[in-house]
């Protein structure tokens, strides 16, 4: 089954999302340094996403603000 390739705007380096249709299987043949990947299944969401690192959101300018959040210890609110 052929794949298409999902611009997601990642900033982190050598990265590449594949979205597949419906199917039974998936084949991967590794090169000469091996391969790792990341198999994952679901719906798509239909929205734009932005990736750095752990942090993925939906734009640049949000992952900015994720990243500021974190250097200020402000990215994960306290639950009380």
């Amino acid at each position: 089954m052929a794949g298409q390739e999902v611009n997601i705007r990642d900033l982190s380096g050598n990265r590449t999302l594949i979205r597949f249709g419906t199917g039974d299987e998936v084949t991967l043949q590794a090169g000469p340094e091996g391969v790792r990947f990341l198999l994952i299944s679901g719906a798509p969401i239909d929205e734009p996403v932005a990736w750095h690192g752990p942090i993925v959101m939906n734009t640049r300018a949000e992952l900015q603000q994720a990243f500021k959040d974190l250097r200020n210890g402000t990215f994960i609110a306290p639950a009380h």
